[in-house]
Order: structure tokens, then C-alpha cells, then sequence
């Protein structure tokens, strides 16, 4: 199979094949501003999943508003539909709140984060006038009565992507280095709710919408729960910024079908385990049914694995991983089947329970019938090339 592998890579290179991805994540709230332009964005009550329309700080209700490119300075990243918002005087605020009711598997008393729950904020923002220096904009988690918690943005001062943690010991704000702020940015963040402090990852412009590789920010923050978000912006140079697309959703893509086995798998180049997780549905009746690897290297050909039978071997070739199939091992190498992992590290394939491939042809699943999956990619050890192994999901097939 090593020696193979090379030539099937320089197919796929060949033919342009793009990353996919997937995940099972459920939108809570969602705002795209889609009104009329320009226009007031007091009392606004567009989007899906809030308990109330948003309320604007400032003495006439206007500190922010509705632009589109044709009253004021394109934004790059506006999801390209209508309007997005515009801060117009320092320091505005514009709160709304999510409609926790409708969620009790993620939230009680009217406050989100409970305890072994996963919640994503992501939005598109912007500074597009102002000065580089003490200057903040962005999006916050609030709990009424008690106050911020939790800032995610340009944080004050810093010019550059990242999160202020507003707990009793925050650390005060951690940025990602070399971003900037003047530059479109859709933030991906990603809060695991914990018992104790809580698990933040942060993406910068990933390749998908709910992503499962290595984040750009990765910090523990205090124990918190808010019923409440705010957008602003502002600073002392006339500090201003753009937003749109504001999703919040619940729900952790990894959490998948399937059993997983012969894990972790032996350490990449990235300096963790590659992992695959089956999504969607094991029933043959609805047949969707997708495979997903994630923590592998960047910009990693690779293609998956299928077989009745487990197994383990060690370096099978002179792969640098452990091959966890045995018996009649099916390759997923037909068109639009090698993937590339993207800058994400990850690849997706959904797969027909139907055709499922073998060494002597195409087989169809049968109820109650086990098989295990796993993905082979491109990997480097000291530079040198070689291969590498995720670890393996068993999946029970049903009716």
C-alpha cells in the first residue's frame, strides 16, 4: 500500500480535489441583520432563537446601525445579503438575549453553561476606522446582575485577535499573535462547559463552520454561565467596526456514531493522534452515513480504511502509524474520494453503506453487521516523508 500511496496523492493534487467537512452541531441563535438599509438598529427583532429585539445604548438609541456598501466602506466579509451592523459613536452597545427556554439540554434558570455542554459563537468582524492603539471591538457574554464574563474580538489595546476573560482571576487579554484587527476576520469559539473552569478554543477564518482540528487559541477560563450577549466597539482615535453573521449553536461535532478502538494512534507531525469519528446515521434505511479525521497535519493527502475484521499492525510498509484492520481491507480511492485535510487537519467523506468497497469489488452493509474504519494520510518525520494512521470506529449497522 506504501508504495501506491504516492501516486494516488499526485492524482488527487491533479485533479484540484478541496477539503470537506461536516459536523452535528445545532443552531441556537442567528442574526444577519437583514434589514432595511441604512436604517436604525433599535428594537430590531430579525433573526431566529431570541427572546427579545435588540436594545442600543446611547441618548437618540443610534450608537450602532445599518450600512451596506453603498453608504459606507465595503465589508469584505458581510455574508452578502442585506446589511450588517456598524458601530457610528465609540463605545455603543447593542444587547440582546438568546431564548434560553428553548434549549433546557444546555441551559437552566434562564442561564446557559451548564456543566458537560458545548456552545460555539461565531461572527464576522472588522476595525474600519480609528488608530491602532487603545481601541477594542467585538462580541461578549453577559449575565445580567452580575456583569461581563467573557470578551471575544479585538481586545483593548491589543489590535489583534483573542479574548479578555472578565472572571474574579482572569489572566486579562490573551491574543493570537501576528493577528490584526483591520484585517475581515470570521472568529470561530468554540466554550466546553466544565465542571470548574471552562475549556475556550479560538479559530480564526476556518476552513469550516464547526471545526475540529488545532485552534489558533486554546485557554481554560473561569466557571461561568451568562443569559446575555453585547456587541460593541470603540476607543479614543474614533474607533469603529463592522458586524455580521452572528451564530450561536450547541452541540460537539466530534461526539459522533460508532465505537472507537486501537486508540490513540501513534503521535503526527502535529504532535497529537489523528482521530476519525463516524457522523449522521448507521441505518441503512436513510444511508448518511460520513467518516471524519481530524487532527492531522496540514494540507494531508490521505483516504480511508474499511474492514469487517480488527486487527494491529505495527509500521505496516514503513508507515510511521499502526494499521488497526485486518482481513479484506477496502480502500476509499475512487473519485472525489482522496481528501486533503486543508489548513483545518481535517477531511470528511460521506460513504454509500451500499457500495461499501473491497478487495474484490463493491459489497452492500447488512443489518447488524460490524465495520471498522480508519483513515490513512500523509505524515513527516524529521522532514522525511512518510505515512501515518488515525485510530479506528467500529459502527454496528442498523435497519
Amino acid at each position: 500500500m506504501t508504495k501506491l500511496l504516492p501516486i494516488i496523492l499526485a492524482l488527487a493534487t491533479a485533479a484540484g480535489l478541496l477539503p470537506t467537512a461536516s459536523a452535528q452541531v445545532t443552531v441556537v441563535a442567528s442574526e444577519t441583520f437583514e434589514y432595511p438599509v441604512p436604517g436604525p438598529f433599535f428594537q430590531q427583532a430579525g433573526g431566529v432563537g431570541w427572546e427579545n429585539p435588540w436594545w442600543v445604548s446611547g441618548p437618540t438609541n443610534d450608537d450602532l446601525t445599518l450600512f451596506d456598501a453603498t453608504v459606507a466602506p465595503p465589508f469584505a466579509l458581510s455574508d452578502g445579503v442585506g446589511a450588517y451592523a456598524g458601530q457610528v459613536n465609540p463605545f455603543g452597545e447593542a444587547y440582546r438575549k438568546p431564548d434560553a427556554a428553548l434549549h433546557p439540554d444546555v441551559a437552566a434558570g434562564g442561564l446557559f453553561g451548564l456543566d458537560n455542554t458545548t456552545l460555539w459563537f461565531s461572527f464576522s468582524l472588522v476595525a474600519f476606522s480609528g488608530q491602532p492603539v487603545e481601541r477594542f471591538g467585538g462580541f461578549a457574554l453577559i449575565q445580567q446582575g452580575t456583569g461581563e464574563e467573557l470578551f471575544i474580538g479585538s481586545p483593548w489595546n491589543t489590535n489583534e485577535w483573542g479574548i479578555d476573560d472578565e472572571g474574579p482571576a482572569g489572566p486579562g487579554p490573551i491574543t493570537i499573535a501576528g493577528s490584526d484587527d483591520t484585517a475581515p476576520a470570521r472568529l470561530v469559539t468554540r466554550i466546553d462547559f466544565l465542571p470548574g473552569m471552562e475549556r475556550l478554543r479560538l479559530y480564526v477564518n476556518p476552513a469550516t463552520d464547526y471545526p475540529t482540528g488545532t485552534a489558533d487559541l486554546d485557554e481554560m477560563i473561569h466557571d461561568m454561565f451568562f443569559n446575555e450577549i453585547r456587541i460593541s466597539s470603540g476607543g479614543n482615535n474614533n474607533d469603529l467596526f463592522y458586524f455580521d453573521n452572528l451564530v450561536i449553536a450547541k452541540g460537539d461535532p466530534s461526539a459522533g456514531v460508532g465505537t472507537s478502538y486501537c486508540g490513540p494512534g501513534v503521535i503526527n507531525s502535529t504532535g497529537g493522534s489523528g482521530s476519525i469519528v463516524g457522523l449522521g446515521s448507521p441505518s441503512l434505511s436513510t444511508n448518511q452515513l460520513s467518516l471524519e479525521a481530524s487532527d492531522l497535519p496540514a494540507t494531508s493527502f490521505g483516504f480511508f480504511l474499511t474492514s469487517q475484521q480488527q486487527a494491529f499492525v505495527t509500521g505496516p510498509g514503513g508507515s510511521q502509524g499502526n494499521l488497526c484492520l485486518g482481513g479484506s481491507i477496502g480502500r476509499y480511492v475512487g473519485p472525489g474520494q482522496i481528501l486533503n485535510s486543508g489548513t483545518a487537519g481535517s477531511f470528511t467523506l460521506p460513504i454509500d453503506l451500499t457500495q461499501i468497497p473491497q478487495p474484490t469489488g463493491f459489497v452492500s452493509g447488512a443489518v447488524g453487521e460490524a465495520w471498522n474504519f480508519q483513515a490513512w494520510h500523509r505524515d513527516s518525520v524529521g522532514g522525511s516523508a512518510t505515512s501515518n494512521f488515525t485510530d479506528g470506529v467500529e459502527i454496528t449497522l442498523t435497519l
